[in-house]
C-alpha cells in the first residue's frame, strides 16, 4: 500500500494493481502489524479514484468483500463468509477462523487505495491466533487462479457499484455478521445486541439490550453468537 501510494501521487491511474510476494510492514486497522512469508498468500492494493462523495467509500471494503468471498468460492468451492467490516472468515469446529482481510485507505488527494491479503498457502506454525489459510482448510487453488478471479469479481463489483447499483443484497447474503449477536468496541464506546442490518454508507446497524439502535461507522466486532445461514 505505501508503494501504491507513491503511484498514486505520481499520477498513475484508476485500476493500478500492485502484487507483493511476501510482506515485512504488513498492517491493518488500527494500525495493527504483521509480517507474511514469502510466496504463501496474495496481497494486493488496487488504486482506485471513485468521484463519489466521501460518505459513501465506507462501502468499498464490503463490495470488495463480496467479489473477494465470491471468487474464493468459485475457485476453491470454500464456504468462505464475511465479517463486518474487512474479514473473510469460515467457520471452524472452535468458531470463526480468519483466511484473509481488506483494508481501504482513502488518500489526500481523494483517491482510495484498497488492500487484499488471502491466506492460502500457510501451515499452522505461520498464521497468527485464530487464523486459517485455504491451504489447511483443503481448499487450495494455484495464487495465480485466485488473483485473476478476484481481479476479474472485483472490477465487475466496482463498476456496477459507481453505475448505481445497490451492493446491499449481495453484501449481505455474504456477512455472517448480520443477523448474530455481537459486542462492538468503537472508539469511546462498547455496545452488546444484534447486527440487524447495513446503512446507506456501509455503517454497521445495530440494536442493543435496550431496545436503542446504533449506526457503528467503525470498531473492532466479536460475534457472541453468530448466524452462520
Amino acid at each position: 500500500m505505501a508503494d501504491a501510494a507513491q503511484l498514486a501521487a505520481s499520477g498513475s491511474p484508476e485500476g493500478t494493481v500492485i502484487v507483493a510476494e511476501e510482506q515485512t510492514a504488513g498492517r491493518g486497522r488500527a494500525g495493527r502489524q504483521w509480517e507474511s512469508p514469502a510466496h504463501a498468500g496474495l496481497w494486493l492494493t488496487i488504486l482506485l479514484r471513485p468521484v463519489l462523495d466521501a460518505q459513501f467509500l465506507g462501502w468499498l471494503p464490503l463490495i470488495t468483500g463480496t467479489a473477494v468471498v465470491t471468487a474464493l468460492r468459485a475457485t476453491t468451492g470454500c464456504d468462505v463468509r464475511l465479517k463486518w467490516p474487512n474479514d473473510l472468515v469460515v467457520e471452524l469446529r472452535d468458531g470463526l477462523g480468519k483466511v484473509g482481510g481488506i483494508l481501504a485507505e482513502r488518500l489526500g488527494d481523494g483517491s482510495v487505495l484498497v488492500g487484499i491479503g488471502i491466506n492460502v498457502d500457510q501451515v499452522a506454525d505461520e498464521l497468527p491466533p485464530g487464523g486459517t489459510s485455504l491451504r489447511l482448510l483443503r481448499a487450495v487453488d494455484s495464487r495465480e487462479h485466485i488473483l485473476v478471479s478476484v481481479l476479474g469479481e472485483f472490477a465487475v463489483a466496482y463498476r456496477q457499484w459507481i453505475a448505481g447499483a445497490d451492493p446491499a443484497p449481495d453484501y449481505l447474503d455474504l456477512c455472517v455478521t448480520i443477523g448474530s449477536d455481537v459486542r462492538v468496541e468503537a472508539p469511546g464506546v462498547a455496545i452488546e445486541g444484534r447486527a440487524t442490518g447495513v446503512g446507506p454508507h456501509g455503517d454497521l446497524l445495530v440494536t442493543d439490550r435496550s431496545g436503542t439502535d446504533h449506526k457503528i461507522s467503525a470498531g473492532d466486532v466479536l460475534l457472541v453468537r453468530p448466524a452462520f445461514r
